[in-house]
């Protein structure tokens, strides 16, 4: 019955769901400034973990997210809700290739603002090189492990290797390889940029076939 209230109040009062949403998103922003404030007196060493998912921080770290289960509840458009120099670490996967350039070039930023100084930024992306190695050398690439998300996947031809990485169905703004993930670090400001080998606990196993890892230092 929730659900179908729900459904018919989307279709026939767009208008009042988005102020209601609006609320609601303003009452929970609210909600982790102050439980942020709460961590900055108690706390010395703050991890996050930035675009989490819909899920809980595990071993120190702590989600955020627009999500209703992550720890902090926040829209990363209005930049990172952290004072200058108060975070030890940062924690991303699969998420700054959500982000166009200019996007991830402003969460960037803000990550060098807030973290302390010898703190460290730790990024997990998609490994556009393998979608597009495969084109280029016309090798074939097993379905059922790099083309795990159906929408994305044409299968018209070998370009759509290209468009799977690339776009996303529409999800993804930015590729990665190596060279321009460790260019944009240090660009940007951080020291020391270098890959990295995955770290089962903070990495996930399942996307590991795929990704990038890489850290710098403020």
């Amino acid at each position: 019955m929730m659900s179908q209230a729900k459904e018919f109040a989307n279709r026939h009062c767009p208008f009042a769901v988005n102020i209601l949403k609006g609320f609601r998103n303003a009452y929970k922003s609210r909600n982790a400034k102050r439980r942020i404030h709460e961590l900055l007196k108690a706390n010395d060493e703050i991890k996050v973990e930035v675009g989490s998912g819909n899920r809980k921080g595990i071993q120190g770290w702590i989600t955020l997210d627009m999500c209703a289960e992550s720890d902090l509840f926040w829209d990363l458009r209005n930049g990172l809700p952290f004072p200058d120099s108060s975070l030890s670490k940062v924690y991303s996967s699969h998420f700054l290739e959500h982000l166009s350039y200019q996007e991830g070039q402003a969460f960037l930023a803000e990550c060098l603002r807030a973290l302390k100084p010898e703190g460290v930024i730790s990024i997990c992306v998609p490994n556009a090189q393998i979608y597009l190695e495969a084109y280029v050398t016309n090798k074939k690439l097993d379905h059922d492990t790099y083309f795990t998300y159906g929408p994305a996947y044409r299968h018209t031809s070998r370009m759509d290797y290209v468009n799977y990485t690339a776009y996303m169905d529409g999800e993804h703004k930015y590729m990665f390889d190596r060279e321009n993930l460790l260019y944009l670090l240090t660009a940007k400001g951080f020291r020391d940029a270098r890959m990295r080998d995955f770290d089962p606990s903070i990495d996930r196993q399942a996307r590991d076939y795929e990704s990038l890892y890489a850290e710098a230092y403020k």
